[in-house]
């Protein structure tokens, strides 16, 4: 979370750069505009890399010796804990750092979109639907950004799932030679900021032998370069708490690793698989920081959209537009939550 903080640049950009306010990413941002300054802009962003490298290392010194096995040969139940007299303050509390941060600012996205200036109070002389109109029928950008959006999230997602697990297994149950270094590959992108990342297939893939820029291939590659160390730790959590005794019992009985893989850990991983790719989809489609610099005028998604909108202003537009990623969400996971995973029952996620 500290990582992904000192990395953002959505947040800092809409609410920080009005106010003259610069963070470390949106001051390498302001670094390439014009006159452009790329080497100022390399090494603003080495103080963050260097940070970011340190920390990681540091959580493997911490972590990387210790067990998180949960399930094995012998297991058994959680017990509850009782809260006693707490428990009321306790839901209130969880209800306060729920409502604060998400309830509160989508209600008044809610409210914004269904008024024509958001400074109108929400009645039925003030309804409208204005702003749904312009952007689902006015708006031409609009529908090519949602399929692009929804394309990469689905493809990423898809492919960096896969990944991880392959990624995570091999890791996991140390397999091969190096197998610490290939985890460390893994999760080293999270120590390159989003926006300077961009920077980086912008300049390595707009000139032959490999020309990706103005095509959805240089977003994909992005999304996965950024999306990967999430995924991949997510994965390998989920691994490490899988006794290898499960699998090597199955073998003892002939059968092959990959049979066991598939009968034995891979109905225990559903959940864990179907967590993660969700969790990439919805990273996917609202990065921001390396797709502003990748994006053009026929490959643009919903963020970057957004991004434009709140450039001229019109916040209802936003307003629907937000709505609709929180929709998307919503109905990719209620998807993935019914969804028959390997024949069994469909795993429960949120």
């Amino acid at each position: 979370a500290f990582v992904q903080t000192l990395t953002q640049f959505g947040t800092p950009a809409i609410l920080a750069l009005p106010a003259g306010f610069h963070v470390i990413t949106t001051k390498i941002w302001s670094l390439f505009q014009y006159p452009p300054e790329p080497h100022v802009a390399a090494a603003a962003a080495m103080p963050l890399l260097v940070l970011t490298v340190l920390l990681l290392r540091g959580q493997q010194l911490l972590l990387g010796r210790r067990g998180y096995t949960v399930i094995g040969g012998r297991s058994s139940a959680p017990r509850p804990v009782t809260l006693g007299l707490w428990r009321w303050p306790a839901l209130a509390f969880a209800f306060a750092v729920i409502a604060l941060p998400v309830l509160l600012p989508y209600a008044a996205l809610i409210k914004t979109a269904l008024v024509r200036t958001p400074s109108d109070p929400l009645t039925l002389d003030t309804l409208t639907w204005h702003n749904l109109r312009f952007v689902f029928v006015e708006f031409s950008q609009t529908r090519e950004a949602l399929w692009n959006t929804f394309l990469l999230g689905i493809a990423a997602a898809t492919a960096g799932t896969v990944l991880a697990l392959v990624v995570g297994y091999v890791t996991s149950r140390r397999l091969v030679t190096g197998h610490r270094w290939l985890g460390f590959l893994a999760t080293a992108p999270v120590a390159i900021p989003g926006i300077v990342l961009g920077v980086g297939l912008f300049l390595s893939y707009t000139r032959p032998p490999l020309v990706l820029y103005g095509t959805l291939w240089i977003l994909l590659l992005a999304f996965l370069t950024i999306e990967l160390p999430a995924g991949y730790q997510q994965v390998q959590a989920a691994f490490r708490g899988l006794h290898p005794e499960l699998e090597e019992a199955s073998r003892i009985f002939g059968a092959t690793r990959l049979k066991s893989l598939w009968q034995i850990t891979a109905p225990l991983l559903r959940a864990s698989v179907v967590a993660t790719w969700c969790f990439i989809f919805i990273g996917v489609i609202r990065e921001l920081s390396a797709t502003i610099m990748l994006t053009t005028a026929k490959t643009k998604v919903v963020a970057v959209i957004i991004y434009d909108l709140n450039e001229s202003g019109d916040l209802g537009a936003i307003s629907v537009l937000g709505i609709t990623l929180l929709l998307i969400t919503f109905a990719v996971v209620l998807i993935a939550n019914r969804l028959p995973v390997l024949g069994r029952a469909p795993p429960r996620i949120v």
